[in-house]
């Protein structure tokens, strides 16, 4: 990873990647966690989350895509109901969803 984003600053936030967890175990065993945790977050994908082992409490603490409690405001929003009541709701599938709407209409129009 240090070839991808060999500086501090060119860390992104956060990785997604189906394998956080066992990335992040091996950065631990490695002695490399303490550095990269400063700047970014290994997550797995919410598949992986919610089919993963609940005993897996480094998995579930550290990878989690949405955890409630505040860690990561960019990651999960508060979203309002049809009926007024407000929701946590996965920011990054919203991001994503837009994304690929474009490019389907992007596709659409230049073919």
């Amino acid at each position: 990873m240090k070839k991808v984003y060999p500086t501090k600053e060119s860390r992104p936030d956060y990785i997604c990647i189906d394998k956080a967890c066992k990335l992040l175990k091996h950065m631990a065993a490695q002695g490399h966690w303490d550095e990269w945790s400063e700047t970014t977050r290994l997550i797995v994908d919410t598949y992986h989350y919610k089919t993963h082992l609940k005993t897996d409490i480094l998995c579930q603490t550290w990878c989690n895509p949405a955890p409630t409690d505040g860690s990561a405001p960019n990651l999960v929003v508060k979203a309002t109901a049809s009926d007024g009541s407000t929701y946590d709701k996965r920011a990054f599938n919203t991001q994503v969803n837009l994304i690929l709407i474009f490019i389907i209409i992007d596709n659409l129009i230049n073919q």
